[in-house]
């Protein structure tokens, strides 16, 4: 299988490397989230700029309109979502347009990026091919264990690709090679990631994408109460952490789980105060009573935990 479009173009960026017009196709959101976080990073750095976002191709030709009117120079960066070649005489050059489409669309001077596999049956072709060309782009040793391991765990959820690749690489850390050992601890969370997803939409202020998520899906009652007694762990080993600032090393064997995720939690921890730490589980212990007393489904009371948070932050 030919290098996926996405890693082509991360690999662009890390060079350097901008066209002035990207047209983003598939209907894989999250690597298109990326890449225009990505290119609008790589366009800060080389000066002010700001995007705007669009969707008609009436309200694009009012945002380049306007560009060419402001009186200090800065560069726009236009995010269109259209899904038919809008008709454009010139674009300047402190413009850059990326058109965001669930079809290919052909634009001349416009770089085509498909973002979806081919087809279910390349879908673990693609998958594995992005996480090799990942391991590269991370300068990462990878074997094809590993690489299957995280293909299998990934099938049924490949929207979580970028969030277990990050998690797999705050594992990791500094080590040059991720051993079996890493993919293994990562992939036994994915079945309920996508919760976890959910919460951290939440705590980034996301509160309707949060909730749409949680309802769009099916969760048994088992996996959702599964996902609750793993967030209970996890702020209970943060809680431990900021408590005991200890080594990496202590930490893992104290708890009795690897070194790897012991980093990582670790590494989050620095991130909470305590009294916001101390709300969350104080809510999530309401949360499993009421859940376990009967008085609302789990689903209910996963949802009621998440409007709680986000009325205490």
């Amino acid at each position: 299988m030919d290098i996926p479009d996405y890693i082509k173009i991360i690999n662009e960026l890390k060079e350097g490397e901008l066209s002035h017009i990207y047209i983003l196709s598939g209907d894989w959101d999250f690597l298109k989230e990326d890449l225009i976080s990505k290119i609008f990073d790589l366009l800060r750095k080389k000066g002010d700029t700001f995007i705007v976002h669009t969707e008609s191709e009436i309200d694009l030709e009012k945002e380049i309109k306007n560009a060419r009117n402001v009186l200090i120079p800065t560069t726009k960066l236009i995010v269109a979502k259209l899904n038919s070649t809008p008709k454009l005489k010139v674009i300047p050059d402190d413009i850059y347009l990326i058109i965001d489409s669930n079809s290919p669309i052909r634009m001349s001077k416009g770089k085509l990026v498909k973002l979806s596999p081919p087809g279910l049956r390349e879908l673990e072709g693609y998958i594995k091919e992005h996480i090799r060309g990942l391991s590269r782009y991370y300068d990462k040793e990878i074997d094809d264990t590993s690489v299957n391991i995280l293909t299998l765990g990934l099938a049924q959820s490949p929207h979580l690709l970028l969030s277990i690749w990050n998690t797999l690489l705050l594992l990791v850390g500094d080590k040059k090679r991720i051993e079996e050992e890493d993919t293994r601890e990562v992939v036994k969370n994915i079945p309920v990631f996508t919760g976890f997803q959910v919460i951290d939409m939440l705590e980034k202020g996301r509160i309707t994408e949060a909730l749409f998520l949680l309802r769009k899906e099916y969760y048994p009652d088992s996996e959702i109460m599964q996902l609750l007694s793993m967030l209970r762990k996890r702020y209970k080993l943060i809680l431990s952490a900021k408590v005991m600032s200890p080594q990496d090393l202590e930490f893992a064997k104290t708890f009795n789980i690897s070194v790897g995720y012991a980093r990582f939690i670790l590494s989050i921890s620095r991130d909470y105060k305590m009294e916001d730490l101390s709300k969350k589980i104080k809510l999530l212990l309401s949360a499993e009573r009421r859940i376990k007393t009967g008085e609302v489904k789990p689903k209910e009371g996963l949802e009621d935990f998440i409007l709680s948070l986000s009325l205490s932050s």
